[in-house]
């Protein structure tokens, strides 16, 4: 049986859940403002959008933790919470489907 390698699995589904973004033209050139990031409400949600905290905070910090081969706090619930962000954003199918990814990777990594 073949090994899986967690922390490969993690990149990809980072890299997915970035280029959705991209492809919604939800990814930012620029960075909110360091006040944004002062907020002690889960997921920033009083001072940036999902895809702001998805794009400055989330991805940075799961990337920094398998960098130092560590597996990324879990297991990951972010679907719902995106589920629910992005249910007015025209096409988002794709995008919520990468979040699940994540939280199915979280998940089985976990396990093991």
């Amino acid at each position: 049986m073949k090994q899986i390698n967690w922390f490969e699995e993690y990149l990809k589904a980072f890299d997915r859940i970035e280029k959705r973004l991209i492809e919604l033209d939800l990814w930012s050139e620029k960075r909110p403002s360091a006040e944004a990031f002062e907020s002690t409400m889960p997921f920033c949600v009083d001072t940036l959008k999902l895809e702001q905290w998805i794009q400055f905070i989330f991805l940075p910090k799961m990337r920094r933790s398998v960098e130092r081969n560590e597996l990324p706090p879990g297991p990951a619930k972010l679907a719902p919470i995106a589920e629910e962000a992005f249910k007015e954003t025209e096409d988002a199918e794709k995008l919520i489907k990468a979040i699940q990814k994540f939280d199915e990777v979280s998940h089985l990594s976990h396990l093991h």
